[in-house]
């Protein structure tokens, strides 16, 4: 009876982790120079993020990337992507759309004026050849300074 249970919890502890795995991984950093917000995501095999640029009335949510307003942070430019998307026709939902897939990178110039924390939200929607997850919303914050020049000896 007692290796049942054990084998019960154990299995049903394994379902649960795997099951609870993400299809993708973000990392949220700040470079001191040139002064900027990364944000780069790890996606799994088999699954697609869809760009910032896409238009929402398609169907899929497009990538969106937010940042709480900071007396001490000026933005200098949107987010770029430096990951090239991929376009191709959808049937799911009709269109053409862009997408990226394995991995994803992006930044955003900024100037600090003192230290603080920079606060945002990422929303984002992942899908497969057969399905979509639901679009989801993920907050952030980054620890963010003035860049410092050295000058050369």
């Amino acid at each position: 009876m007692r290796t049942a249970l054990l084998s019960f919890v154990f299995f049903s502890f394994i379902s649960t982790w795997a099951f609870g795995q993400e299809k993708i991984q973000w990392n949220f950093d700040y470079v001191a120079f040139p002064s900027s917000i990364q944000i780069s995501a790890k996606i799994e095999n088999g699954w697609h993020l869809y760009a910032l640029d896409l238009d929402p009335s398609i169907g899929p949510v497009p990538t969106q990337i937010v940042l709480e307003k900071n007396k001490l942070v000026k933005e200098l430019q949107p987010f770029e992507v430096s990951t090239t998307a991929k376009k191709s026709y959808d049937a799911n939902f009709g269109a053409e759309v862009s997408y990226y897939e394995q991995d994803f990178h992006a930044h955003k110039r900024i100037l600090v004026k003192k230290p603080t924390i920079v606060k945002g939200e990422l929303t984002y929607m992942l899908c497969d050849d057969k399905r979509c997850l639901p679009p989801k919303t993920i907050p952030f914050e980054i620890k963010v300074k003035p860049s410092e020049l050295q000058k050369p000896n």
